[in-house]
């Protein structure tokens, strides 16, 4: 972008849980009596009376805008809004979307009032039923609102739609282009790049590249080519790169102009490690050697700030996983905020990003409307966070019925949109019936979610059993122990008699899982559920009397409280996932990597 306007302030807000905004036109003439909000936050945090609220609720907001000769084009940029949202721009409508957790952009550039008073207004509908995505019933609470950042995007006539750079250990770089904007002609041309920086003739579209390495006075790549086709692919190669990895996660940084007669029309950047993943041997390999990863789940989730990003606070939780051993982080079960990668990435955490496609059953499979919505959810996912160096899996079904004839035709749906889309990394689903599951074929992956002992009258022997009979199915491919955990109460201790929910017992059960996992070789990465206790909604009953489903309404699996206090189970994890990075000196494997198809 060339231009960005942060909307983020106090905005008018007021709940409708009689759904009459549209019918009055709200989006006109803002009603009475509204409260003042921030954005981004979540509702549910920002009043005591609107703890529990679900359903529909309005935005305003009034903002200058000041006309930019430069500026051709204007988008309203949302980094999440939840769960639905329609908005209009100065009475008329913008746009729709759908999906709580990705981001999304509306061009307002037809709308836009320049050099005067713009009137924005957001309708938020965080209503969960049986075929939203995710559905009602999931195991979090359902924050609302507009709870992550909102801007006011401006390019030139011409700009970059999609970026996506591809690395190889070996220092060879793609970069995939596509554009928008003016009408596309004639063939890209690759062979003009200019070392000196020059980009000769101004008569035509060009593209300039510059990667940087922080540790570097100048750029170590510099080039100009032309850009004649909307779709552009370009390559380029870095000598002696430094390659990312946990124990060393070196990023450059990416920056593309796309300039017309000698003017810039947009601009992109990011930090990008060059690394490449693979399996061979039913191991998973970074950089051409075996990976072991060790690490928790986590919900994006913070005491006040709920689900709204805060760069210092989760920042503080990576640098807490990283001192208890871990390398590996599931950001459950949605996609997190983009710059949570970033810190992911800056730290060196290999990272499983999710789309929400929780317990669906049956009856989801084989509604065409939610897959379709599931679908959409996925492209987005993989638009905005592909190019997050962090990311080496695609988490595609969470604990969902995969032993359904439903399931097993629609799955390979997912998993072909994603290759297409991004064949560079690996997918996987999370299931909680890996021995029913008839769709782990379509998966790169097999990700089993264990819960020996916890909610199952299994021993974790008899759970030990299981996971070999699972793993001899499928004997060329990687497992990863996608969950498994105890609920263990910060505060309370049962030194003798381990009486469950105490810290004592959780612990001791994490020690022993993690001890059976190091046994068997085919296991190449487990995350422990979870990195902290999380809140979960509770059960509404017919006359809307609330069930508790868990003490405090807080799910009590973190190995750290909801405040992060540490219990004694994150220690036991900081030793034994210690003694298991011990155990797991790998030497390189002898051999080319295979294809990830």
């Amino acid at each position: 972008m060339l231009q960005q306007i942060s909307l983020n302030s106090f905005w008018k807000f007021i709940i409708d849980d009689q759904d009459k905004g549209r019918e009055q036109k709200w989006f006109e003439n803002m009603p009475e009596n509204m409260s003042d909000i921030w954005v981004p936050s979540c509702w549910n945090e920002c009043s005591e009376e609107w703890f529990h609220y679900e359903g529909v609720a309005w935005y305003f907001r009034k903002f200058l805008y000041r006309k930019d000769p430069e500026i051709k084009r204007n988008v309203l940029f949302f980094n999440g809004v939840n769960y639905s949202c329609e908005v209009w721009m100065n009475g008329c409508f913008a746009g729709a979307h759908t999906g709580g957790f990705t981001p999304f952009e509306m061009d307002v550039t037809e709308l836009i009032r320049e050099d005067g008073e713009n009137f924005v207004a957001v309708r938020v509908d965080s209503t969960m039923t049986d075929m939203t995505v995710p559905p009602m019933g999931v195991d979090w609470f359902n924050y609302g609102g507009i709870f992550r950042e909102v801007y006011l995007q401006g390019t030139g006539a011409s700009w970059l739609e999609d970026v996506f750079i591809v690395t190889s250990m070996n220092g060879e770089i793609s970069i995939k282009l596509k554009a928008g904007g003016e009408q596309w002609n004639g063939t890209a041309k690759a062979d003009c790049a200019q070392a000196d920086g020059s980009n000769g003739s101004d008569s035509v579209m060009k593209l300039h590249i510059t990667v940087d390495d922080p540790d570097a006075v100048k750029p170590v790549d510099d080039r100009w080519l032309d850009f004649g086709s909307k779709e552009f692919t370009a390559g380029l190669h870095l000598e002696n790169a430094k390659l990312w990895s946990p124990e060393t996660p070196f990023l450059y940084t990416f920056t593309l102009e796309l300039t017309n007669d000698g003017k810039i029309t947009d601009r992109w950047e990011h930090k990008i490690g060059v690394r490449e993943f693979s399996i061979r041997d039913r191991k998973i390999l970074l950089n051409g050697k075996p990976v072991q990863l060790m690490g928790y789940s986590k919900h994006e989730e913070y005491p006040m700030h709920a689900r709204t990003f805060s760069y210092d606070i989760v920042r503080k939780d990576y640098e807490l996983c990283k001192r208890s051993n871990a390398n590996f982080i599931r950001m459950c079960h949605y996609p997190h905020h983009l710059k949570e990668y970033e810190i992911a990435s800056e730290m060196g955490f290999i990272v499983m990003a999710e789309v929400p496609n929780v317990n669906f059953t049956k009856k989801q499979f084989e509604d065409r409307e939610l897959l379709q919505n599931s679908i959409n959810q996925t492209r987005e996912m993989i638009r905005y966070y592909k190019n997050e160096t962090c990311i080496m899996f695609w988490s595609l079904f969470i604990e969902c019925r995969t032993s359904e004839d439903s399931a097993v035709e629609s799955v390979p749906e997912y998993t072909k949109l994603v290759k297409q889309m991004d064949p560079t990394r690996f997918t996987i689903h999370a299931s909680v019936i890996p021995l029913e599951d008839r769709t782990y074929e379509y998966f790169d992956i097999v990700g089993i979610n264990y819960w020996s002992g916890w909610y199952y009258a299994e021993s974790i022997e008899d759970g030990s059993k299981n996971l070999d009979r699972i793993a001899s199915r499928y004997p060329d491919k990687p497992v990863v122990l996608t969950s498994g955990g105890w609920e263990g109460i910060y505060g309370y201790h049962s030194y003798q008699k381990r009486e469950k929910w105490s810290e004592e017992e959780q612990s001791e059960y994490l020690e022993n899982l993690i001890k059976m996992y190091m046994t068997k070789d085919y296991i190449v990465g487990a995350v422990i559920w979870t990195f902290n206790d999380f809140r979960v909604s509770p059960w509404v009953l017919s006359n809307n009397a609330r069930w508790i489903l868990r003490p405090m309404e807080l799910n009590h699996k973190g190995v750290m409280d909801y405040f992060r206090r540490p219990k004694l189970s994150y220690y036991t994890m900081q030793k034994i996932y210690g003694q298991w990075s011990l155990r797991s000196e790998i030497k390189p494997l002898s051999g080319l990597p295979c294809k990830i198809d």
